[in-house]
């Protein structure tokens, strides 16, 4: 079995990918969210992990619309991570020499006051993730920094500056496991799908109502650009599944000719 991952090893997406994979699992690195599902979809790989959402930022725009893009993808499983970063230099660099942060742009977002109160004429630049970063500081001779998982302190030889700088206490980052194959463990609570409506009023509307009418609670809904013309757009969102009600629910809006693709439950 071959899970794939966001890289270099160090990022969330790996501790997640530790979190979930047993011993016998190759785990396969990549360099951005897209080639990581795509990889998946080519059959290189038999399931991968990406980051779905977070707590302080939101949805993660990458991993949701390269799955609209792939409709192959199932959700097998979710996984919460929770998320603190840390400032960490090369071992000859202090606080207060620090010219450039490197991060992934979630990370940068997320340690948003940190940087503006203690280093606030520091150049922040976005890479590919937070290990990416700390890789790269690891090789810099200039004066640089970057934001990341604890893991990565022992991983590139860093000097770890400040723990925990990140704005709020409570963050946490959901991950999906992603697979062809449609989750078969049973002991469903949660149910994830993507449906699309015409550009005209009560649209909308029409699709929640449906599930309003089979008591069925939407955890979250976030709409993303279609990508053809200017006001079509997807919706992902998540259902609570406890009642047993979401294959009625489904039906009906199949019925109504409404596009729906049906993500996992899990």
């Amino acid at each position: 079995m071959k899970v794939g991952y966001l890289g270099p090893k160090g990022t969330f997406s790996y501790e997640a990918c530790n979190e979930y994979c047993t011993e016998n699992q190759d785990k396969i690195q990549y360099k951005t969210i897209s080639e990581t599902i795509i990889a998946l979809t080519n059959n290189e790989i038999d399931e991968c992990i990406v980051p779905i959402e977070n707590s302080l930022q939101g949805c993660v725009t990458d991993s949701i619309d390269t799955l609209i893009q792939n409709d192959n993808i199932k959700v097998k499983k979710e996984v919460l991570v929770e998320i603190k970063q840390n400032l960490m230099s090369n071992k000859t660099c202090n606080m207060e020499d620090i010219h450039i942060v490197y991060s992934h742009p979630q990370a940068l977002a997320q340690c948003k006051n940190f940087l503006e109160k203690f280093l606030p004429k520091a150049k922040q630049i976005a890479v590919e993730s937070t290990a990416y970063a700390a890789k790269k500081v690891s090789e810099e001779n200039e004066k640089c920094a970057c934001i990341c998982n604890l893991s990565c302190l022992e991983e590139y030889n860093l000097k770890l500056l400040k723990e925990s700088i990140q704005d709020n206490e409570f963050n946490k980052t959901k991950f999906w496991v992603l697979s062809k194959n449609e989750n078969t463990e049973g002991n469903f609570s949660k149910m994830s799908m993507i449906f699309s409506v015409k550009d005209k009023p009560g649209a909308l509307y029409n699709v929640l109502e449906i599930f309003n009418k089979y008591d069925l609670n939407l955890t979250k809904i976030e709409s993303r650009p279609a990508k053809t013309v200017l006001g079509e757009y997807y919706f992902l969102i998540d259902v609570s599944i406890e009642n047993r009600n979401e294959e009625n629910a489904i039906k009906e809006i199949i019925e109504k000719g409404i596009y729906i693709r049906l993500l996992g439950k899990y």
